[in-house]
């Protein structure tokens, strides 16, 4: 005969971690559409807002807390170095992988905008797809607990 203790509560499925969320950046609605079509996954990859201006970047990201901010460099008010730096200056439990897609690709941006804290630079005209690839990288790989800004 079986005891009651012999008996083990069903198997529970694996929780399923939250759906990435996705700030993006960017002055066309065109281009606005075609990111959102390329990362959107339900339950997955979730675009919690889209700004056109560094001022509106900066209170969305504020509001939201995404994990990934994706960031047009021409706005149509403010940078996107702007954002940049606004992002990296806040102090938040975690840290948001910031990724630049803009068709201005010269060197000396590249450079500015690492120091500004940008972790990916892409072509936008060559590398637009590999946002994509980036937002799947980062979920596999958190960064979590390292803090936006500086102690």
């Amino acid at each position: 005969m079986t005891t009651p203790s012999a008996f083990s509560p069903p198997a529970q499925p694996p929780e399923r971690p939250a759906a990435l969320r996705v700030l993006l950046v960017e002055d066309l609605p065109r281009v606005q559409l075609m990111l959102r079509e390329l990362i959107e996954e339900p339950g997955r990859f979730e675009v919690v807002g889209m700004a056109d201006t560094e001022e509106q970047a900066v209170s969305l990201y504020d509001q939201r807390l995404p994990d990934v901010v994706v960031v047009d460099l021409n706005l149509r008010a403010g940078t996107g170095m702007g954002v940049l730096q606004r992002i990296r200056q806040r102090k938040t439990p975690a840290r948001p992988l910031l990724i630049v897609l803009t068709n201005h690709t010269l060197p000396v941006l590249r450079h500015a905008c690492e120091k500004a804290g940008a972790d990916h630079f892409l072509d936008k005209s060559r590398e637009f797809a590999r946002v994509r690839t980036l937002i799947e990288d980062a979920q596999a790989h958190p960064l979590r607990g390292e803090p936006s800004a500086p102690p």
